[in-house]
Parts: C-alpha cells; structure tokens; sequence
C-alpha cells in the first residue's frame, strides 16, 4: 500500500458515517493501542458493534480488521524509527578527538565507570525486593520474558539459568512481530511478564508490557531507571544503572542484576525443595 494508515484516515474522513468518525478518531489517538487490540476489546471500549467496526476498515481499504492492524504496525514501526534516526540520541558514539590523547588513561578511566556501576548496585542492593521478586518465578507456571537487542540477551540469559532450575519460560524478542504477535493469546493472569528494558528503550516493549497489565498478568521489570517506560506498570521493579560514556547500555551492572536475581531464585529454589521434601517424608 503507498499510503499509510493515517494518511488513509485523513482521505476518508470527511465522507465517513458518524460511527465510522468516531472509530477513525479513537485509532488516531490510541495508535499504539490499536496494534494490539482485538476487535472484541475495541467493541467493548467504543461500544459501537463489531460489524460497524469492519465497515470502517473496509472504507479505509481493508479487507479485515487483522489487516488494519497489521497497517498500524507497519506505521509505528516506520515512524518510531523515524524519530529515532531525527533525534540522533541513541547512534552516537564517537569519542572526543581530545579523549584520545591518552588511550590507555581512557579505558583505566572507563575500567573504573564499569565497576562504579556495580559498586552503585552493590551499596543500594535490595536484596528484600530480590528475594520477593524470585518468589514469583515458583507462583507462575507460565514466564514470559519480553526484551529486544541488548535486554533480549539478558532475557535469553535469564532463561538459560531458569531452565536450569528446571522453570520452562518463553522469549519474545520486542524486535519481531512474528514473535510479538505468537504470544499475545497466552497473555492472562496465569502469566509471569518479565519486561527487560534497557537504553535504548524500544517502543514496543513498553506497549506489548502496557498490554500483558491490562490482560491481567503479573509484571516484573528489569530496567535502569524508576522513570523507564516499563517500570509504570510493574508489580515488581529491579533496577540498576548501565550507562558509561562508552556504553549507553553496558552489560556487565544489569549483568550483575541477573546474576542476583538468579541466586535469590536457587536460594528460594532449595527452600522450596526442602519444604517438598519434610512433607514428603510426613508420609512415611
């Protein structure tokens, strides 16, 4: 299609119905909304039916309310992009001429950013939180960790060492939109969502968690800041710095982070074991 969706709206408005105006309003305002909702969640919002709701699509040129979406995803992904590429924040990494005199002062001084990170996570560990949080990972048989680039490696590492304490999870690379949209259906109360999100924070991450909340599910998240888009709608926040002037996101602190959360996890782990063991033995 060469025009997007908006572009599409913005044609077609002046000849649409009343309802079909207020639909075509609500999808301008709640953009990042409508790429996750279903057309049940939209008649329930809008109380307007269902049948009303694909007459629109079709008036703006779609054959179903699936391929509305699937505009709308294409659109923010486009233009999310867009704005990134236009602020320029998150794809500058060249060093000052100046910083270079002296490389090796440079990476002794970055050395000492690095492990002042970790100091910083060490003296404001809360291992309470920590503790809490791994609770969590044996209430929920269903795990969902949610990240992209950097923070979906973190999340691949956090499956890694939870398979090996035998809790099955799921990955959902925030990156992808096969992976994305594959687990939407399984988002319930059941489900433990566990959103990493480090700088540079991806859009998506934050609605598919703003998502998984409404749906009902239990949220972790994992990020570098209490202001982070995710942290508004967690049920537990962990957090811990992983900026340098090197690194917008270095690895090792959230690293670190990891590490703790998984060693909270083997300890209630072995508390649990005990606890199954004493009351298997009761019956003997």
């Amino acid at each position: 299609m060469d025009k997007d969706i908006m572009m599409r709206i913005e044609e077609t408005y002046p000849s649409m119905t009343k309802k079909q105006r207020q639909i075509a309003d609500y999808m301008k305002e709640n953009i990042d909304t409508m790429a996750f909702i279903t057309l049940k969640e939209l008649n329930k919002e809008l109380g307007i039916t269902e049948i009303t709701i694909l007459n629109t699509c079709k008036v703006l040129g779609f054959k179903s309310f699936n391929e509305m979406k699937y505009e709308v995803r294409k659109y923010i992904n486009v233009n999310r992009r867009m704005d990134l590429y236009k602020q320029n924040d998150y794809f500058n990494t060249a060093l000052p001429e100046y910083e270079l005199n002296d490389k090796e002062r440079l990476l002794a001084e970055i050395c000492v950013e690095e492990r002042g990170l970790l100091d910083e996570y060490v003296k404001n560990f809360d291992s309470h939180q920590v503790m809490e949080t791994a609770k969590l990972f044996f209430e929920y048989h269903k795990i969902i960790l949610c990240g992209r680039g950097l923070s979906h490696i973190l999340c691949q590492w956090l499956a890694s060492d939870l398979a090996g304490s035998q809790i099955p999870t799921m990955i959902v690379n925030a990156e992808l939109n096969e992976s994305v949209y594959s687990v939407l259906p399984t988002l319930d109360a059941d489900t433990l969502f566990v959103a990493v999100s480090f700088p540079d924070y991806y859009f998506m991450t934050d609605q598919i968690t703003k998502y998984a909340k409404m749906k009902g599910a239990k949220i972790v998240g994992i990020t570098d800041s209490p202001s982070a888009g995710v942290a508004k709608y967690a049920d537990k926040l962990l957090t811990v710095r992983s900026t340098t002037r090197m690194f917008l996101n270095t690895a090792s602190a959230p690293m670190a982070l990891i590490n703790m959360l998984m060693s909270a996890v083997k300890i209630e782990g072995g508390l649990e074991a005990e606890v199954i063991g004493k009351e298997f033995g009761s019956l003997f």
